[in-house]
């Protein structure tokens, strides 16, 4: 019998992946995620930049309801004494005696009628009674790219605010009041005060000025005829930024005032010109030094888009402020929507009109001044 034929013997070839292999694959990996990563953030924050532009629409369309309702449009904060309306302690930055803003008196028109009915406006806003409306979040005020607006504020951590109280929900829009201070001023030349004194424009006092006029000032406000420079070429409202720590004014939604929910001296009158500001004089608030201690100093506070300034003790200046990419979302009085970037033309100290740039002019309602849309 013939022998059997043997085959020679071969290796096997191993299982899995070789090392190189592996190190390969992990590295075509991370290069994907690299390449992938900046376009899924990029598509996120899209989104969010359409959700806070149809949120301040939505409020856009509320302040219109209300000017439908009411002759005009809601002041940007209200001011009592004894019951009165009175500004003599709108100074006061620390006062327990905060009354009603813009939000507030909207609230029906967001759909939000439970809450409203929920404050006793017989009582001041800081009043505990008033702790549990104040602090609750209401969504159409929220910028979902705001990193710092789900921490309440909580004016007991400071001794410059305790009477303010503690549990204010925050909020991303603010009303355009004034290209002047929101103080009482002392009459002199360099006094950009922007107070009003009663209902129309005539007997505004500083707040009546031509080039510092917004549209919802502290006690007044205008109606749409108001508005001779066009409703479509006059902001109403803009983008805020949430404070950074607890006792941060900025950004509060029921809290009256500049830096929680109003635009004042953000314009060629002041050191807080234009959007996302990075001036050393910023925001004035009363809790400046105490925001740069805790974030690392002045110059990181800037560097994140938060500047303010340590020189003032209560809130009379804020600027437009987002955390969009290049710019903040603005409504105009006509209802439309629009991104305004960083770079639009800003004015310079200087006398009026030569000296007012593309944003004072958007600020501004009875400038005069022409504004072609195509330019913001």
């Amino acid at each position: 019998m013939p022998a059997a034929l043997s085959c020679p013997s071969s290796r096997a070839r191993p299982q899995g992946f070789t090392l190189v292999e592996l190190l390969v694959v992990i590295t075509i990996i991370g290069i994907l995620v690299g390449l992938l990563l900046p376009a899924v953030q990029a598509a996120r924050e899209a989104a969010r930049l359409v959700q806070c532009a149809s949120n301040i629409r939505q409020l856009g369309l509320a302040l219109s309801n209300f000017h439908s309702a009411h002759g005009k449009f809601p002041p940007s904060s209200i001011w009592r004494v004894n019951g009165r309306l009175d500004l003599s302690n709108i100074e006061q930055r620390d006062s327990s005696q905060l009354n009603e803003n813009w939000v507030i008196l909207i609230l029906p028109h967001i759909e939000e009628q439970t809450l409203r009915k929920s404050f006793d406006l017989t009582k001041p806003i800081p009043d505990t009674v008033n702790a549990d409306a104040r602090g609750r979040q209401v969504s159409i005020m929220l910028c979902t790219s705001d990193a710092y607006n789900s921490k309440p504020f909580d004016g007991t951590a400071s001794s410059n605010t305790k009477q303010m109280g503690k549990n204010w929900a925050r909020g991303n829009y603010a009303a355009n009041a004034s290209l002047g201070y929101m103080w009482h001023g002392d009459g002199d030349a360099d006094d950009f005060s922007g107070l009003g004194k009663g209902g129309t424009v005539a007997d505004g006092g500083g707040w009546g000025d031509r080039y510092k006029c917004g549209v919802m000032g502290a006690n007044i406000a205008l109606r749409i005829k108001d508005i001779h420079d066009g409703a479509s070429k006059t902001i109403l409202l803009g983008e805020i930024r949430a404070g950074l720590i607890a006792q941060d004014t900025r950004g509060i939604w029921a809290m009256s005032g500049a830096c929680p929910s109003a635009l004042w001296g953000d314009g060629y009158a002041t050191g807080d010109n234009g959007p996302n500001c990075a001036s050393s004089h910023g925001d004035d608030m009363p809790t400046c030094g105490e925001v740069q201690t805790a974030m690392g100093g002045a110059a990181r506070v800037s560097r994140m888009g938060m500047s303010c300034w340590t020189g003032q003790s209560n809130d009379r200046e804020q600027g437009a402020r987002s955390m969009h990419l290049g710019g903040v979302t603005v409504c105009l009085c006509d209802g439309s929507v629009r991104f305004i970037s960083d770079f639009v033309q800003l004015g310079a100290p200087g006398t009026p009109p030569a000296c007012l740039g593309i944003w004072d002019k958007l600020k501004l309602s009875n400038d005069g001044a022409a504004l072609d849309a195509n330019r913001f």
